[in-house]
């Protein structure tokens, strides 16, 4: 396959043709956020936090975007955190959960996220009180579903759709009332639990809880 060679905040790398500008940048150990994406699924772009500039100071989805031989890209920019930086922390603030004890923790994206932007949670809490707590859902056949850490990335969503042609999940209601929910379709769920594999904050616990 050819190679195309492209420049990622001074770093000259190179990817394959037809590769996303975010898969080139992670395939060579640059971090960009991301919470939608996953490396076996097609870039969504639906949760706006991979933005870049590229060359002509334009600034594009790096999920969705494919490289360009000669492409310069900048993954920080005052420009860039003025975009993302909101959608980042209406995120936190709406994430209940506790870090400590959450089988996510050390691998959650979101952490990450934190972590990059250098967000500071208990000032975004105090900025933005987290909406009312739901109940963990347990009505799934083969695993449980935390809405309150849900971030609507829609991986599970598009996981069971991609491995399955249909996806028994689905998202239901609508603003800050949107979860995820089988909606009666959980005959059609075929235990595979690669959903809750790709979870990128924890989620869809396998573990069902005793009721």
């Amino acid at each position: 396959m050819k190679k195309i060679t492209l420049t990622i905040d001074d770093i000259t790398v190179e990817a394959d043709e037809g590769t996303s500008v975010l898969q080139a940048a992670l395939q060579n150990d640059i971090y960009i956020p991301h919470l939608c994406y996953h490396s076996e699924l097609p870039g969504q772009g639906a949760c706006r936090l991979c933005m870049v500039e590229t060359g002509n100071g334009r600034m594009v989805t790096a999920c969705r975007t494919q490289v360009e031989e000669g492409m310069v890209v900048r993954t920080t920019s005052p420009e860039i955190d003025r975009a993302i930086r909101p959608i980042a922390e209406l995120l936190i603030a709406n994430h209940h959960a506790s870090c400590r004890g959450c089988p996510s923790s050390g691998k959650c994206e979101l952490q990450k996220l934190m972590a990059k932007l250098r967000i500071d949670r208990k000032r975004i809490r105090r900025l933005w009180p987290p909406t009312m707590e739901m109940e963990l859902d347990t009505s799934p056949p083969c695993f449980d579903y935390d809405p309150n850490k849900c971030i609507l990335c829609g991986i599970c969503v598009e996981t069971c759709t991609q491995l399955h042609g249909r996806s028994s999940l689905r998202f239901m209601n609508r603003g800050s009332d949107t979860v995820v929910a089988f909606f009666g379709n959980e005959e059609q769920c075929a235990s595979c639990m690669e959903c809750t594999k790709r979870c990128p904050v924890g989620v869809l616990r396998a573990e069902k809880t005793e009721s």
